[in-house]
């Protein structure tokens, strides 16, 4: 993937543009936009070439005809017969070779480049910074990525020097210290097979010391640069070594490159995303089962379901969680996913009640759906939910799909919160449908919990955001999605708002909500 954005970035033929890595949708997009850009890059050659030859079989006579009459250009302006016939042939010449020379054609051509979507160095930053919170999460040493390998599993194609070289950069200039060492030492490894002119190996060097003196690890024992002269540096870096030694407590400053991410890795998990990374990690999730803990055909007592009942899970008391089995048909699958793919946009956070394009905080492209888009449809999908729910839908917000491409994820967050005024309360029940298989990451977890949601295509993650009995939000509801390595992910949202609903608190008198 990287690989394939670099090159898009080095032809220096696109504009600032949609974040092309966010969906799997826009991912494919990626092969059409190839071929487009390849198609005018042909039919512009091919103009080029002949206007080329055109110009020349013009010039070509002309310039004879000068050769041939330089000699008589003196005798040539004494006569006014003369003189206006050469008037009118290098008015005429001129003229025609202006034309071809302007381009015209094949500049018509050639600004079809910029009607297409972009990419821009933003998206490959955009698409870097994807990679580190893969690593982040997962826990991928630099050498392993760079190898196209996690565990025992194939993520991509190995990367060259060029492509560790561009995650060296943008580490550097993102203060990324850890990951410009685990960066660099690759970039250094590779560089040393053919030397490619694409890596500036003195700003290299550059990044691995700076970054050694951050962190303090010694750069020449992880890899060798002690063959190159900067002695414009090396006073300074001998003034700041013992800072470096002693910057982590690391005694040992022969220690070896594969131990920089776990170092990285020990010092990132001390902050309060240990628990949702850990458990992303494993896909594991660390709560037995209770005795309340049950499985199910439910009918809600509805006569219609009683022929084909739901499947229903128990998976947690507080907050009540449910999972629902084939609750959303294959058919129905296919033609939500169609009508979503035709306009994605990238997706939003709210903070503050204010819309924000994070990719720290979410990564995907989603479509809203109003209920009349297909009635048919979303009506079949409300009477479902409100029979497993035996809440209102009428009151409810529309349906979100989201796709999710490399790195796609939602950090951790609670869904009880409206996103704008808050004119039909908060969101009292959120429906997660499940419209693919789950690769091996990519779970939706629960961290105050520790559940993690292995959900199959077809299925639906039922909670209850706030207390029943007065409204509150309940922390336990704190969930988030591991971010997509590798493959598919779609899923579905609908949120159940307090309005409309029989409560046993009036939501209007909820001037402050807490948090329990």
């Amino acid at each position: 993937m990287l690989r394939y954005l670099v090159f898009f970035l080095s032809t220096s033929m696109f504009v600032n543009g949609i974040n092309w890595h966010s969906s799997q949708i826009i991912l494919r997009h990626l092969y059409d936009l190839q071929d487009e850009q390849f198609a005018v890059t042909k039919e512009y050659l091919k103009l080029e070439i002949k206007r080329l030859n055109d110009l020349q079989r013009f010039i070509t006579p002309i310039f004879d005809w000068y050769i041939n009459y330089s000699f008589m250009k003196d005798t040539y302006i004494l006569s006014h017969i003369d003189s206006i016939k050469l008037m009118s042939r290098v008015y005429n010449n001129l003229s025609e070779i202006k034309k071809l020379m302007s381009n015209k054609h094949s500049m018509k051509v050639f600004k079809q480049f910029d009607e297409h979507k972009a990419i821009s160095e933003l998206n490959i930053q955009s698409a870097y910074r994807s990679l580190r919170r893969i690593q982040k999460v997962y826990a991928i040493p630099a050498s392993d990525m760079a190898a196209g390998k996690f565990k025992d599993r194939t993520i991509g194609d190995p990367m060259d020097a060029c492509e560790c070289y561009v995650m060296s950069k943008y580490s550097f200039e993102e203060y990324d210290t850890y990951s410009v060492i685990d960066w660099t030492v690759q970039t250094y490894n590779k560089w040393l097979m053919d030397r490619p002119k694409c890596v500036d190996i003195d700003k290299l060097h550059h990044y691995i010391k700076a970054a050694s003196m951050s962190t303090g690890f010694n750069f020449e024992t992880l890899s060798d640069f002690s063959n190159l002269s900067h002695p414009e540096t090396s006073e300074y870096f001998a003034q700041h070594f013992s800072l470096m030694e002693n910057a982590l407590n690391i005694r040992d400053v022969n220690i070896q490159s594969i131990d920089i991410f776990h170092v990285y890795d020990n010092f990132e998990q001390l902050g309060r995303y240990k628990n949702f990374r850990d458990l992303c990690r494993t896909g594991k999730s660390v709560r037995p089962l209770t005795f309340d803990s049950k499985c199910r055909y439910q009918t809600k007592n509805s006569a219609y379901w009683t022929l084909m009942p739901f499947k229903e899970e128990d998976i947690s008391i507080n907050p009540s969680i449910k999972l629902y089995h084939d609750i959303i048909y294959d058919e129905e699958i296919k033609i939500i996913k169609k009508m979503a793919s035709e306009d994605l946009i990238d997706a939003a956070y709210y903070f503050n009640g204010k819309i924000a394009l994070v990719d720290d905080l979410r990564l995907g492209q989603l479509k809203w759906f109003s209920e009349n888009s297909n009635p048919v449809l979303f009506g079949k999908l409300n009477d479902r939910i409100e029979c497993i729910t035996e809440y209102s839908t009428n009151t409810a917000e529309g349906y979100q799909a989201v796709n999710y491409g490399l790195g796609g994820h939602f950090s951790e967050h609670v869904d009880a919160f409206t996103d704008g005024p808050k004119l039909n309360g908060n969101r009292l029940v959120t429906i997660l449908f499940y419209m693919t298989d789950v690769p091996e990451d990519g779970y939706t977890v629960f961290p105050n919990i520790n559940f993690v949601a292995h959900c199959r295509k077809g299925s639906a993650l039922v909670w209850q955001n706030l207390y029943l009995n007065n409204g509150s939000v309940n922390s336990n509801t704190l969930h988030g999605g591991c971010p997509v390595m590798k493959g598919n992910k779609w899923v579905m949202t609908k949120g159940l708002y307090e309005e409309g609903q029989n409560l046993a608190y009036t939501w209007q008198d909820n001037k402050i909500i807490t948090i329990v």
